[in-house]
């Protein structure tokens, strides 16, 4: 059941690649999986995906209400989908960082690499067949289930998916100004350190998931789309 091909396939997957790669890489685990029982290609728990989104991807979200999808890899941790490609885009750089989360519908399992790499027999398969993947050592051989990875096949995404944007805390004089309410010195500044220290709260990147705050955003991207659309009406 777990043959060569199937790992081939899985380590290649979690080689990743450009665009073309992936797509051809996905397509190929999509037909090998097919063959597996059922129990390694279905997920009923939540499962998380971090995207970077450019400007155009995202008022096309704010204007269809959805994102186009295609095989992707998806994660049941929120931890690791945090800290997919070192975790809020930087800043500049023209990306929006968002996570999805969905519990995937049915038939939407392509193969879960969770279940997958649980179970001792595909392990021992993988320790049999190691020295002929190509490539192993930047597939299996380095990721394994770190990850916690199920790969889905979704033709889109609601915006109602949508579960937390990144974004970047304001500067820290700003942010003591708001604090103290009135300009501040550098006495200030080390009193507000402190107490960022004492309530451990961090200055920077980070991830918005309240709910009530992520609609919020979510429905001015809506307006902010809605009103580019109609300025470049004809």
């Amino acid at each position: 059941m777990f043959d060569k091909e199937l790992i081939q396939a899985v380590s290649d997957w979690q080689r990743g690649g450009d665009a073309k790669q992936k797509a051809r890489r996905g397509q190929r685990l999509l037909e090998v999986a097919s063959e597996l029982p059922e129990k390694y290609r279905t997920a009923d728990y939540p499962c998380f995906r971090q995207i970077a989104l450019t400007g155009s991807h995202l008022r096309h979200m704010g204007t269809e209400f959805q994102l186009a999808e295609t095989i992707s890899s998806w994660t049941n941790s929120e931890t690791v989908a945090r800290g997919v490609k070192g975790g809020v885009p930087p800043m500049g750089q023209g990306y929006q960082g968002v996570i999805f989360v969905i519990t995937p519908p049915p038939g939407s399992v392509v193969v879960n690499l969770i279940s997958l790499f649980s179970d001792g027999d595909f392990q021992s398969s993988v320790n049999e067949f190691k020295s002929e993947i190509i490539g192993f050592g930047d597939g299996i051989g380095r990721y394994s289930d770190d990850q916690q990875e199920v790969v889905l096949n979704l033709s889109s995404l609601p915006l109602e998916a949508l579960h937390a944007w990144g974004g970047y805390s304001s500067d820290e004089r700003q942010l003591a100004a708001r604090y103290f309410c009135r300009p501040v010195d550098e006495n200030d500044i080390e009193y507000f350190r402190k107490q960022l220290a004492v309530n451990k709260i961090k200055l920077g990147p980070y991830w918005l998931t309240s709910p009530n705050a992520v609609k919020r955003v979510s429905h001015k991207l809506k307006l902010l789309s809605f009103r580019l659309a109609e300025l470049n009406k004809p």
